[in-house]
């Protein structure tokens, strides 16, 4: 019994001391930090004022000291008001994102906030649009890429999601790249009928006229055909045979020579000019005709006569990349190095911003680039011609909810890609993802209706229609 009651004298003790420390006060003991109150992404917009005040709330009823960090350069934070104000200019579009920590003398908490600034109210429209287009048919799509061009010239953008994982997670926005795969091939007919205009071959011209080649049947096959899928080639990049064969490693970099081997290997699928069938290798064939022409390497062909004369700032060739060696703001997934892209060659690995795919679309389609005739030709229905696909010349076309238009789908690597130009209102629409969604094509036929309704002024308007009920075609790439 005594030991007993000393232990009780003893807590009681030890309780005493703890409540003249304060140790056991709940009233006064910080433990929680402070609450930082906003949600969601903040809008501003060029030119407009941008004022916003960070709320905060303490648990224990303390004061709370805020501090901003990673503040873009025409944002001030001022801390006796704990409000955000600036004014950004033209150029200062884009997504921002800093950091906001809130501190009750003893316990801290920080927060991500975003800050998008829109080039107008048309802009947020547009994001929104994009936004709604997603939740309504694709939920869970990682991240989306649009850029789009009016009449007047005016460039929009919409983005959302992220990119990448871990250490590595970042928003996309109007910056990243995307591997765009087979709209590289509008790209391609660009540089080949530059050199047409140029009166250094006509379309009709025999292929074997001005290359050496060994794909059979090349002195009957014209380079029109081999434009339009209508030549025969065998197509590697669509062959199981490619991918399993013994010469196919993740890191190796092709030759022309090698993937035109396997085409010559595999035989001819048709006679040139009898029928239509999608053809990546006939594409990559393509590039000794455009080096031998210019004299020039292709990356070097694209660069000088396509990217920079075009002000493509943020499009390149990609016949380098690997998972040590990678290409900046890439948007990134987990197949995003899994194979190097001189297997696509000139038939699918450039990677571009919305905004460069888009330019190119507006300039190529728009008879920006080439004289009206081969402008025209572009989107000339000769794969209808062989009950094949809707194809002109490195250029699929397409009428959905009553609009013609037309421009080219890519997918590779889980990338999936489409550019769009309606000549109706010279409109140009480019939409791209890191991601892959069963609804990707129900999504793009959302955004398209959303984007002629809303800017086209009315220069061109859909019937009703069912999203993807009326199919795009696409080409899948491994």
């Amino acid at each position: 019994m005594e030991q007993r009651h000393y232990l009780l004298l003893l807590i009681t003790s030890l309780f005493l001391m703890m409540s003249l420390n304060g140790c056991g006060d709940s009233a006064t003991s910080i433990e929680d930090p402070p609450d930082i109150l906003f949600s969601g992404t903040q809008s501003a917009f060029s030119g407009e004022e941008f004022s916003f005040v960070i709320e905060t709330e303490d648990p224990q009823g303390e004061e709370v000291n805020v501090t901003v960090a990673g503040l873009p350069t025409w944002l001030t934070f001022f801390p006796d008001e704990d409000r955000l104000s600036g004014t950004p200019e033209e150029g200062d579009e884009g997504l921002y994102q800093i950091t906001v920590e809130a501190d009750n003398g003893e316990r801290a908490r920080s927060r991500e906030m975003r800050i998008r600034v829109f080039k107008d109210r048309d802009e947020e429209n547009l994001q929104l649009g994009v936004e709604n287009a997603i939740t309504s048919h694709a939920s869970g799509l990682r991240g989306v890429s649009v850029a789009l061009i009016d009449r007047n010239g005016d460039l929009f953008h919409a983005y959302t999601g992220t990119s990448g994982s871990g250490q590595d997670l970042r928003p996309v926005d109007h910056n990243s790249l995307f591997r765009v795969a087979s709209v590289t091939k509008p790209v391609t007919t660009a540089l080949v009928l530059q050199l047409v205009e140029e009166g250094l071959f006509d379309l009709d011209d025999i292929l074997e006229d001005h290359i050496e080649t060994e794909l059979p049947f090349a002195d009957r096959m014209t380079i029109r055909q081999m434009l339009s899928h209508t030549a025969g080639v065998f197509d590697h990049l669509n062959s199981n045979n490619f991918w399993s064969s013994s010469s196919f490693t993740p890191t190796k970099v092709w030759s022309v020579d090698e993937i035109v081997d396997f085409a010559v290997d595999n035989g001819p699928v048709f006679s040139p000019g009898t029928s239509y069938r999608y053809s990546n290798t006939a594409f990559y064939q393509l590039q000794t005709l455009i080096e031998e022409t210019t004299g020039l390497p292709l990356k070097k062909a694209y660069r000088e006569r396509i990217f920079e004369p075009l002000g493509l700032t943020e499009t390149i060739y990609d016949d380098f990349s690997t998972s040590s060696d990678r290409i900046e703001n890439l948007a990134l997934n987990s197949r995003s190095y899994e194979y190097h892209l001189t297997a696509a060659g000139p038939a699918g690995a450039i990677a571009a911003t919305a905004t460069d795919m888009a330019a190119f679309g507006r300039i190529l389609y728009g008879g920006r680039l080439l004289n009206t005739d081969l402008t025209n030709k572009l989107s000339q229905n000769i794969g209808e011609e062989f009950d094949g696909q809707n194809y002109g010349l490195g250029t699929r076309i397409w009428e959905i909810g009553g609009i013609p238009h037309h421009g080219h789908t890519g997918a590779l690597l889980d990338y999936r890609n489409i550019v769009m130009y309606i000549p109706e209102a010279d409109l140009t629409v480019a939409i791209h993802t890191h991601d892959v969604h069963p609804n990707w094509f129900t999504l793009i036929d959302a955004i398209f209706d959303f984007s002629v309704q809303n800017f086209s002024d009315g220069l061109a308007k859909p019937i009703p229609f069912i999203y993807g009920a009326e199919p795009r075609e696409e080409s899948y790439l491994h």
